[in-house]
């Protein structure tokens, strides 16, 4: 009777630790699944950030509150994960919106000053 539990137990313990490996392989594949545009806006973000001009946008995604572009870009990173094509592309084109526009934006008011009467 013990061999038999003992078999039960070391089977049931062998077959769990397969399936969490399993598991834990589908989560880091998830995680790497992205799509073009969510590629692009990463990118457009990057030099948004590098050129100092990182803004917030309201978008129904976030529950309609303000949120910076990166936390926005996670937005789209977690959709395109979960197989959300339509809904990440959606998100990732108003990041590189942004994004550009803000690169723009930065650029033309870089040589301003405070104006003192």
């Amino acid at each position: 009777m013990k061999k038999i539990l003992a078999i039960v137990l070391t089977t049931s313990f062998l077959v769990t630790g397969c399936a969490g490996t399993d598991k834990k392989e589908e989560m880091a594949m998830a995680k790497t699944m992205t799509t073009p545009a969510v590629t692009q806006a990463k990118a457009d973000l990057d030099k948004a950030i590098a050129a100092g001009a990182h803004w917030r946008l309201i978008d129904k995604s976030t529950g309609g509150k303000a949120v910076n572009l990166s936390k926005l870009m996670k937005v789209a990173e977690e959709k395109a994960a979960a197989g959300e094509t339509d809904e990440a592309n959606r998100i990732a084109a108003r990041i590189s919106k942004a994004s550009e526009t803000a690169i723009a934006q930065s650029e033309r008011y870089a040589a301003t000053a405070p104006y003192y009467n």
